[in-house]
């Protein structure tokens, strides 16, 4: 059985959709857990009595449409780009306005506002502005931690806004988290809980 399992959506190397790599993002991944040694380190932590709970599940989501399911991933990172719109191509139209779903677009006072709590970087407005006054920003990945499913589920927690290799450097902390767990077949959402740890 595999001791960790990193699932991911096509990502911007197969879908129109996609603001990140998932794919790139991926290997990254995967070279963080060969070098903390998890594999090996996990098995001994373990024995020979471990069971599909104690696989630790990573989710990456290459747009907000989430098809990845990292809600309910141990650890996960979904893309976003916040737009930046040129106010000297933009004819404050409203088809942006129009094509949000998260409602973080409006025209007032001669201008076009974006409220970025609201926005989840999905690159709609970008998509579908008919004068291309809309780009995206540098793309930072939502971090997420402690979603599972079993007996009692729960939806994983956002912390924050990240660049890739800051999410990678948090990978690590959850990594060092459960291989010092006192009961290592707890989850890491209840590591988290029980643990009391400040995560972010």
């Amino acid at each position: 059985m595999e001791l960790y399992k990193v699932e991911l959506c096509r990502g911007s190397r197969g879908c129109p959709r996609a603001v990140g790599d998932t794919n790139e993002l991926e290997g990254k991944i995967i070279n963080v857990f060969e070098k903390t040694g998890f594999v090996e380190k996990r098995q001994k932590q373990l024995g020979a009595n471990f069971k599909q709970h104690n696989v630790f599940k990573v989710g990456l989501a290459g747009c907000a449409n989430c098809c990845s399911q990292p809600q309910i991933k141990d650890f996960a990172l979904i893309a976003k780009a916040l737009p930046i719109f040129n106010n000297d191509l933009c004819n404050l139209c409203g088809v942006c306005v129009e094509a949000c779903k998260e409602k973080a677009l409006k025209i007032e006072g001669g201008n076009l506002a974006i409220n970025e709590d609201k926005c989840l970087g999905c690159g709609d407005c970008k998509r579908t502005c008919p004068v291309a006054a809309v780009k995206g920003e540098d793309v930072k990945w939502r971090l997420m931690v402690g979603g599972k499913l079993g007996r009692h589920p729960q939806l994983a927690q956002e912390l924050k806004d990240v660049y890739d290799r800051e999410g990678l450097l948090y990978l690590e902390k959850a990594i060092a988290m459960i291989l010092r767990a006192s009961d290592p077949h707890k989850r890491f959402a209840q590591l988290l809980e029980e643990e009391n740890i400040s995560f972010s």
